[in-house]
């Protein structure tokens, strides 16, 4: 199975995540890791607002979209007010080629119910997209640094997308 990591790390935390997935998935095949990051990096409130409200107009530094060589994408999410992160959004929007293909979304959040409706929407959308098979892993900013849960939960997901037959 080739996979591909792709983040947006505001703080650091979705970083620590996707390098833990990172390091777990190289152990099941090869696998691509990519920081999605904005091409101006001015990030003030009032931008970050704009682009929330209108991810469309978000200028991303250049990052893999075509997932034609990959069977599964590993989307790290930081969650802001129940959606995920504008970067995010617009990463989404601009992937192709993903009939078929298998996703574990890892949310960083500070409020459980945040992170629910974040995953809701972003699930909505990954299958509108086509893809087969979606699993969550949800993991409070607090406990990034917490290695046995974080492990457990990779873990996790992995068989559960693993299993899955397209």
């Amino acid at each position: 199975m080739k996979s591909l990591v792709v983040y947006y790390s505001r703080y650091g935390n979705t970083a620590r995540l996707a390098d833990a997935l990172l390091d777990a998935l190289r152990k099941k095949g090869e696998t691509d890791i990519t920081q999605i990051e904005y091409m101006d990096n001015r990030q003030n409130i009032i931008m970050r607002t704009f682009y929330r409200l209108f991810p469309m107009f978000v200028k991303l530094a250049p990052v893999k979209t075509d997932l034609t060589d990959y069977d599964l994408l590993c989307i790290g999410i930081p969650v802001w007010g129940g959606r995920p992160s504008a970067p995010v959004t617009k990463y989404l929007l601009l992937t192709k080629n993903t009939i078929g293909k298998k996703a574990i979304c890892f949310y960083v959040y500070g409020f459980k119910e945040s992170a629910k409706r974040c995953s809701k929407y972003v699930k909505s959308f990954l299958k509108k997209k086509g893809f087969s098979s979606i699993e969550n892993i949800f993991i409070h900013w607090d406990d990034v640094g917490n290695e046995a849960s974080l492990n457990q939960s990779i873990s996790e997901a992995i068989i559960k997308v693993s299993s899955h037959k397209t």
